[in-house]
């Protein structure tokens, strides 16, 4: 079973590493994550069997990267100092936890634990994770774009990216399309609040749902659903993973 490791303490890290490699040959560490937003690039790169994550991390914490990797295929299994983080969601949900220090032989009984059930542990069960710990936002579902002469009304989760040109604006949808309106992107940022988009850019405000990667660099570049490469303002960056707690 591929497993990928995250905790920003080094130590625990290590040990856990050590841990796995001693007593569960069985487990593959694909990748050993120091931080929250190296770990969900991991995530969705590699898509594990296996996740060792501690709860408390900054950037996002543990809920928060679930939230937004969505392993559905992955088992989860939270390793935390303590039990403060609603021991009683994990229970409800089917998720495995553990205290450290940890015991090898709750280490081993997780394990096999993943290995007889990760195929019937269904989406359902994270979801109920999430939902319990995570509040739902109203989100606005569909948006009316007023296009030359006529009106295309579009439901957000389809947009990629909107991308601005002076006072006009071009909607990038997920099937291709192309819809360009007659507002500034600052308008069109007002008209979509709370409905997971974020402006990375003066001239760029995308789909934080449609973020398939994340480049690191000045200010590092997204790759977008449909393939799209667009830079991340080096003022926005901190903010921009600021925003993976918020959707």
């Amino acid at each position: 079973m591929k497993a990928v490791l995250i905790d920003p303490d080094r130590d625990s890290l290590e040990a856990l590493a050590k841990m796995l490699h001693t007593h569960c040959p069985e487990v593959q560490i694909a990748a050993t994550c120091d931080s929250a937003v190296d770990g969900l690039l991991k995530i969705k790169d590699i898509k594990p069997e296996l996740i060792f994550m501690e709860v408390d991390m900054p950037q996002l914490n543990g809920f928060d990267l679930l939230s937004h990797a969505q392993p559905r295929n992955s088992d989860v299994v939270f390793t935390t100092a303590s039990d403060k983080h609603a021991v009683k969601a994990f229970k409800i949900s089917a998720l495995e936890y553990l205290l450290k220090p940890i015991d090898v032989e709750e280490l081993k009984a997780a394990v096999q634990k993943s290995s007889h059930k990760r195929n019937h542990v269904n989406s359902g069960q994270l979801d109920k994770l999430l939902n319990y710990v995570i509040p739902q936002k109203p989100r606005a579902r569909r948006v009316a774009l007023t296009a030359s002469d006529h009106l295309v009304f579009v439901e957000t989760e389809k947009i990629v990216y909107c991308e601005s040109d002076s006072n006009y604006t071009t909607f990038f949808l997920s099937d291709g399309q192309k819809v360009i309106v007659s507002k500034t992107l600052k308008d069109v940022e007002e008209i979509l609040e709370g409905a997971d988009f974020f402006r990375i850019h003066a001239s760029f405000l995308i789909n934080m749902k449609h973020v398939s990667k994340f480049t690191r660099g000045d200010g590092g570049y997204v790759v977008m659903s449909n393939n799209e490469h667009i830079n991340v303002s080096r003022k926005k960056k901190d903010e921009f993973f600021e925003m993976f707690s918020r959707i």
